[in-house]
Parts: C-alpha cells; sequence; structure tokens
C-alpha cells in the first residue's frame, strides 16, 4: 500500500487514497474523506479527545486523499464527476482543481509514487481508466494499456449501469516500476515496465463463483515481495509466489466474506488486520446493516480473532475507509463507516473509541445509500447526480 513519511503527526483516512502512513510520534490531527468534503479532527496529544476543527470541499464526494510528503501537497479525487484537487500546503483548508487531460473525472483511486526525486500521481477512475501524472497533477495522462488484455468486454459492476472502476493501484514495494491494478469487477492487472504493457493474474478466479473477479484491495509484503493477499468481493486469498497461484483463506458465508482493507503489523508479516463486512452491498439493503468488523491474524491468515470491544453490536454502517498510522512505538488504527462514525484505536485493535460522530458518511461512490431514509437519502442521491 502507498505510504508517506510524516512529521506534523496527521493521519489520513478515505476509502481509496494512502491508507499507511508512517510518523515520528503519535498523530494529532485525523483527515477524512466524506460525501461531504474533507473533514479535519484534532487533538493535543495521546489520550486527549479528538475534536472536528474543520471542513473544506463540501460540495464534493471525496474518495480518495494522498499526502505526498516530498512537496507537502494533500490530494484529493471526487465521485460523481467531481474530478482531482490539490492543498498546496498539504493542511486541506483551501483547494484548486487540477483536472488537465483527466476526461474522465469521476476518481476513485489514487497513489503516489516516489523514485529518487521524481513523484508520479496515479489515479483511477470510473469508467475504468489509469492516468498518471508526472507533474504533481498539473497534467494528466492516460495510459490506455490496461485495456489491452483479453476479456476487458466482460469487466462490469453490479449495480446499474454496471460501470466498472479503477479500485485501487498498488506499486511494487521492491521495484517500484511494477506497477498492480485492481479494476472492479474483472481483472487484477500486473506491469513490469512502469505501465507500458499488462497481464492478467487470474488463477484466483474461480468459474462457480458468484462474483466475478471481485477485487477489492492487494496486500504485498515489504519484506517478501512475493508474499501478497487479496481481498475480493468473494472473501480472502494469499498468494506466496507473487501471484501465480492463490490459496483461498476465507470465503463468501464466512464473518467476512466481502474483506475490503488489508493491513500488516509493522513489526510482523505474520500478523494481519482486516476490515470489511460480513456480506456483499446487495446483503446491506436486504437487512439494513453490514454487519461490519475488524478482524486480525497472527499466523498469515490461517485464523482470525474479532476485533469488537468497543464498536457496536452489529455495526450498521459498512466499514468503508481504514487506515493505520504507525510510528516507532505505536500505531494509530482508524475506520470510517458508510453512516458516518470514525473510530480509532492504540492498542492493536484490543479496543475502540468513537472519535467522530455524525461527520456525514464515509463511503466509496454509493455505499451510503443502503443505511439512508428520508431527507438524507435525497441528499446523498442529489450529490451523486450533481
Amino acid at each position: 500500500m502507498p505510504s508517506g513519511t510524516m512529521t506534523s503527526g496527521t493521519s489520513y483516512l478515505s476509502p481509496n487514497g494512502a491508507n499507511l502512513i508512517e510518523g515520528e510520534g503519535p498523530p494529532t490531527c485525523l483527515v477524512a474523506a466524506t460525501l461531504e468534503g474533507v473533514v479535519t479532527l484534532e487533538r493535543d496529544g495521546p489520550g486527549n479527545p479528538w475534536t472536528s476543527t474543520a471542513r473544506s470541499l463540501n460540495e464534493r464526494h471525496v474518495g480518495a486523499l494522498v499526502y505526498e510528503p516530498v512537496s507537502g501537497k494533500l490530494f484529493a479525487g471526487a465521485h460523481a464527476n467531481g474530478g482531482m484537487w490539490v492543498s498546496d500546503d498539504g493542511t486541506g483548508e483551501s483547494w484548486r482543481a487540477i483536472n488537465k487531460g483527466l476526461d474522465r473525472p469521476h476518481i476513485y483511486s489514487l497513489t503516489a509514487r516516489t523514485i529518487g526525486d521524481s513523484v508520479t500521481l496515479f489515479a483511477g477512475t470510473s469508467p475504468a481508466g489509469l492516468y498518471r501524472s508526472d507533474d504533481l497533477g498539473q497534467s494528466w495522462s492516460e495510459i490506455p494499456s490496461i485495456h489491452a488484455v483479453p476479456d476487458t468486454d466482460k469487466w462490469t459492476f453490479p449495480p446499474p449501469p454496471h460501470i466498472p472502476h479503477v479500485k485501487d493501484i498498488v506499486i511494487d514495494p521492491g521495484v517500484p516500476t511494477t506497477l498492480y491494478v485492481l479494476v472492479e469487477q474483472g481483472a487484477l492487472l500486473k506491469s513490469t515496465d512502469d505501465g507500458a504493457t499488462w497481464c492478467e493474474l487470474a488463477s484466483y478466479s474461480d468459474p462457480d463463483e458468484i462474483a466475478y473477479r471481485d477485487v477489492h484491495r492487494l496486500l504485498i509484503s515489504d519484506n517478501d515481495t512475493a508474499l501478497m493477499y487479496l481481498a475480493s468481493g468473494e472473501g480472502l486469498y494469499t498468494s506466496r509466489n507473487g501471484g501465480g497461484d492463490w490459496s483461498h483463506l476465507m470465503q463468501r458465508g464466512e464473518r467476512m466474506g466481502y474483506p475490503d482493507f488489508l493491513f500488516f503489523d509493522p513489526a510482523d508479516d505474520r500478523t494481519l488486520y482486516m476490515g470489511g463486512s460480513y456480506r456483499n452491498p446487495g446483503y446491506w439493503y436486504e437487512a439494513g446493516k453490514a454487519e461490519s468488523a475488524i478482524l486480525r491474524s497472527t499466523d498469515g491468515g490461517q485464523s482470525w480473532l474479532e476485533l469488537n470491544n468497543g464498536l457496536p453490536d452489529p455495526v450498521v454502517g459498512a466499514f468503508e475507509a481504514m487506515s493505520m498510522y504507525h510510528w516507532p512505538g505505536g500505531m494509530l488504527l482508524s475506520v470510517g463507516t458508510a453512516t458516518g462514525e470514525i473510530y480509532t484505536s492504540e492498542d492493536g485493535g484490543a479496543g475502540w473509541t468513537l472519535v467522530g460522530e455524525n461527520v456525514t458518511p464515509i463511503s466509496k461512490d454509493d455505499h451510503h445509500l443502503p443505511f439512508l431514509e428520508g431527507e438524507a437519502l435525497e441528499r446523498a442521491k442529489e450529490l451523486l447526480n450533481p
């Protein structure tokens, strides 16, 4: 997952932005992407309460946040053709649009890469497209080669009008010119030449699965890049040979049949954290709840413990964003829900605290709709269809 080193103690929370941050000390600021812009929470120090102190980009449904440490800029990608935005001083107090060359302004995912002194931004869109910027977002160019693979005609997304999107963009931690792109639904793509050509890693896919190649998130070990975990609409997979072969660790119908977030413990690749829901969004509509959860495994994903102390039972809103901020001797886990709550844990998930209530839904695209009603639902539909 993309990461950056901060000195100001700021963590970021968004559905499809940078969700792994390394700092020098405990965070005192949390910046979250919501249905109605970017909200900032602050505290005086560890153990003190968090307070909402600012909100910006109020008329944009923000789905991805990336702080780029070389430039000190904060980037935001918005749903519903809201386009790309940058806060030049990194605070989020003011923003300007940066959409030159972005002919698909519905932004789903956003990743930053640094090689030497060069910074490249990658953006994933709906309809499924991949763009890059080598000038900190001043201009963008499409990488059309992701469509030069078999079966692109099968790419889809279940809700009408069935338009697929680029859900996740992953930089190989060992070879940064090796890229992975996850198309929801349709493909896990790999490029070893900085996006010039692509191949599909499809051996995880079973023709009998309900969801066609419903890939959500790819996690690659920094210490052994052949070790991978894939969160999908059919549960969790792992590969120990760089995606050549996969083992199915958790399946649809088990406690987390619809995982969406994956993290290694900073000190141990055998310890994993996973966030997601019991079942897919169709179930959310039927049941009126997502039954979201955070799970931890200490044996590489073979067995899992639910970390629910301090969380509601059940968790109604889907966990739509999760982030890990770690520093020498500590770690902050944060989760945001489609019903507008933010929870944090500083003890490895053993206990959770509600730090943000009614911050407006944190949601990828329309994943908040199953949990809204009345005026809130009408307002959400307006933002989705400006």
